[in-house]
């Protein structure tokens, strides 16, 4: 299955793109797969728009573009499923495509004629002709003419066995005949099956080149991919710091990948996995790529002073950490959210005494728990502090939330005090850590993230493009390796402060 594109309009108008593979950037930059032209074509995006393959569909997003993608005139607000003839418009004024769905086709061979019935083994004999009829009488003598002496007479009869015998050699000659005629009829099946055999053998012998030849053209557009995607993180690795952890993991990954394709010879089944795991690792550079996108130095400055660690100590002596972030501020001090089994036990009981120290601050705070949500892991603590605390930029709430594919950062104290130096907080401060990431789903109740988090991230404040609170990361998928982690959405949050 190919995805097709007729150019209709711009600088590329009457060239045709025909592209295999599952996942196809579209804009001016080198390293889209649909490149429009750099210098002319200005009301398209660096990265405009993306096409990937999902269950058999083609399905067309817009990639945050400044100008917008329509699809046959309509605006995209969602990823659109791509239908055959569909026309794609990049921008309100820019060039326009035909899409065109290619699917393989081939005829099966048709069934053999059938063979006409047979003949009897041995047909009724020819009528014989009367011995009249066969040795009609010599011509009478005219008159004037001389007869032979004798020629009166009547030629004698054979004796009984020599017409025996004649019959005999008749009947044998008819069936030689017979047998010859069926016989021929055997020799032409014979030779027919034969020749069938030969062509079956022969598209056997094809159908295994072809299958060859496809698996070796998908394993040359898999090459490819891995080569673009190694390309794209190699381009990236050198600017983006914060997240080279990322681009290591998804290089390692695309290195094997490359390494198995060089081995060659795969099967079907062998090329279909590294295909998805190619698919995934893919999907993994396009979310680090829309989390480069983030300011995330901008978003750091304006909220990194409100991120607090939260000491924990337990009747049993006990103690854990975890991280808070301030939302209002007073006089006397101020309030912070946190997770609610960051300050309780296992069995819900509450923390004996709590300490607060805020980023780059060696100063711990008293802290109490104001409240707890009844069924979110969200809680609201009261820290005190003379002339109030540094409170964060904001909350999203209902007005700014995320959607999937929303390039997001992440501050709080992952691993807590294990850190490098973490146990010398009391003479260097804390530091909070600066993660990025960008949103994999969104439920109700949950926000999904690809991104990184560990013991100590707990109650971080996980903030979007504008640098708004969204979220309050609360734990992470176990086998992920800290790569997938989850978020309880702040109105849960908004719901304490109201209250």
């Amino acid at each position: 299955m190919k995805a097709q594109f007729t150019f209709l309009s711009g600088t590329r108008a009457g060239q045709i793109d025909v592209f295999g593979q599952p996942f196809i950037t579209i804009g001016r930059h080198p390293l889209c797969e649909l490149k429009l032209d750099p210098d002319k074509d200005l009301d398209v995006s660096s990265r405009h728009a993306s096409v990937m393959l999902q269950n058999g569909v083609f399905v067309l997003k817009d990639l945050d573009s400044t100008n917008g993608t329509f699809v046959n005139g309509v605006r995209l607000r969602e990823a659109h499923m791509l239908a055959d003839k569909d026309v794609i418009q990049l921008g309100a004024n820019g060039p326009r495509l035909q899409f065109t769905l290619l699917r393989g086709s081939g005829e099966a061979p048709g069934s053999p004629a059938g063979e006409a019935p047979g003949t009897a083994l041995f047909p009724s004999a020819p009528a014989r002709k009367s011995p009249d009829a066969a040795n009609p009488p010599p011509p009478r003598a005219t008159s004037g003419s001389k007869r032979p002496p004798g020629a009166d007479k009547e030629p004698p009869k054979p004796s009984a066995p020599a017409r025996a015998g004649r019959e005999k050699r008749g009947q044998t000659t008819q069936i030689r005949a017979e047998v010859n005629r069926q016989t021929a009829h055997l020799r032409r099946t014979t030779l027919g099956l034969f020749a069938l055999l030969l062509v079956v053998s022969g598209a056997y012998l094809w159908q295994s080149l072809a299958s060859r030849r496809a698996l070796d053209e998908q394993r040359r557009q898999l090459l490819g991919q891995v080569d673009s995607l190694m390309r794209q993180i190699d381009a990236m690795s050198a600017s983006q710091s914060e997240l080279r952890a990322a681009l290591d993991s998804a290089k390692a990954t695309t290195t094997r990948l490359r390494h198995e394709l060089d081995q060659g010879n795969q099967s079907s089944a062998q090329l279909e996995e590294i295909k998805h795991q190619l698919a995934a690792a893919m999907q993994r550079q396009r979310n680090i790529s829309q989390a480069a996108l983030l300011d995330a130095k901008a978003i750091a400055s304006g909220n990194e002073d409100a991120i607090a660690l939260v000491f924990a100590q337990f009747k049993d002596g006990r103690t854990f950490t975890g991280t808070a972030f301030a939302v209002k501020s007073d006089p006397n001090g101020g309030v912070l959210l946190t997770n609610r089994h960051v300050v309780t036990d296992s069995a819900g009981n509450p923390a004996d005494r709590l300490g607060i120290v805020f980023n780059g601050s060696n100063q711990n705070f008293k802290a109490d728990i104001a409240s707890m949500h009844s069924s979110e892991d969200v809680a609201l603590l009261r820290v005190s502090v003379h002339r109030g605390v540094p409170v964060v930029k904001g909350l999203a709430g209902d007005k700014g939330g995320v959607v999937v594919g929303d390039p997001v950062a992440v501050l709080g104290f992952p691993l807590g005090l294990d850190l490098p130096q973490g146990k010398e907080w009391h003479t260097l401060g804390v530091s909070a850590t600066l993660t990025l990431g960008t949103v994999s789903r969104v439920l109700p109740e949950v926000v999904q993230l690809d991104s990184y988090g560990a013991q100590g991230a707990s109650g971080s404040p996980i903030f979007n493009k504008d640098g708004l609170v969204v979220a309050i990361l609360y734990g992470g998928e176990k086998s992920s390796n800290g790569r997938i982690v989850y978020g309880v959405p702040i109105r849960f949050g908004q719901e304490l402060l109201q209250k």
